[in-house]
C-alpha cells in the first residue's frame, strides 16, 4: 500500500509526470558529474576516455577553472590511466587502436598550455610516457615485466587518489560555477 503511495505522488490527476519532468529534480550537468564521478572511484579505466573528453570540454570553455600543471595532470593521467590498460589487453594492445589516444593527449596538452608558460616538466612527462608506450607495444618481455612489476607502483594506488584527487577538484569547481535555481526561477 505505502509503495503504492509513493508512485501516485509521481503522477498528476493520475496520469504519470512526463520523463522530461525529471529535468527538474535534477540539472544535466550534475547527474553527469554524478556519473563521472562514479567512473572514477569505481575505476571503471576503459571509461576514462569519457571523463577526459568532459573534462576537456568544460576547462576549454572555463580554462581559468584550473591552473595549467592540474588541467594536464587530470587529462593526461586519465588517458594514461586508458592507454595503459589498452597496452595490459592482448587484443588491443596495437598501434591502431592506441595511437588515436596518444594523439588526444598531444593534442589535449597543446590546447591546454598556458600561451606564456611552458612546463619543461610536463613535457618531459609526455615524452616518457610515449617513450613507454612504444616500449610496451613493441617488446613483449618489458611488456611483461612492467605490468607485473612497475605497473602497481608507479600507476596504482597513489597514482590512483592523486587522480580521484583531481576529479574531485574539477568537479567541486565545477559545482560552484554552476547557479542553484531557486523555485521563484522556474523551469528551464
Amino acid at each position: 500500500m505505502q509503495k503504492r503511495h509513493r508512485m501516485e505522488a509521481l503522477t498528476r490527476d493520475g496520469l504519470p509526470l512526463p520523463l522530461s519532468s525529471l529535468r527538474l529534480l535534477v540539472p544535466p550537468l550534475r547527474l553527469v558529474s554524478a556519473a563521472l564521478w562514479q567512473v572514477v572511484q569505481q575505476r571503471d579505466v576503459m571509461d576514462y576516455g569519457l571523463v577526459e573528453e568532459f573534462v576537456t570540454t568544460v576547462l576549454e570553455i572555463v580554462p581559468d577553472m584550473m591552473s595549467y600543471r592540474d588541467r594536464v595532470q587530470l587529462i593526461m593521467g586519465l588517458r594514461a590511466q586508458l592507454v595503459l590498460e589498452l597496452c595490459r589487453s592482448d587484443h588491443l594492445a596495437n598501434p591502431e587502436t592506441i595511437q588515436p589516444h596518444l594523439n588526444r593527449m598531444k593534442t589535449c596538452i597543446i590546447t591546454h598550455r598556458d600561451k606564456e608558460i611552458s612546463d619543461p616538466e610536463v613535457e618531459a612527462s609526455e615524452s616518457n610516457f610515449l617513450k613507454l608506450i612504444q616500449t610496451l607495444l613493441e617488446d613483449p618481455v618489458e611488456k611483461e615485466y612492467f605490468f607485473q612489476s612497475v605497473f602497481s607502483e608507479e600507476f596504482g594506488a597513489k597514482y590512483n587518489s592523486a587522480l580521484q584527487t583531481l576529479v574531485w577538484e574539477f568537479l567541486s569547481r565545477l559545482e560552484k560555477l554552476l547557479p542553484a535555481p531557486t523555485l521563484q526561477q522556474g523551469p528551464c
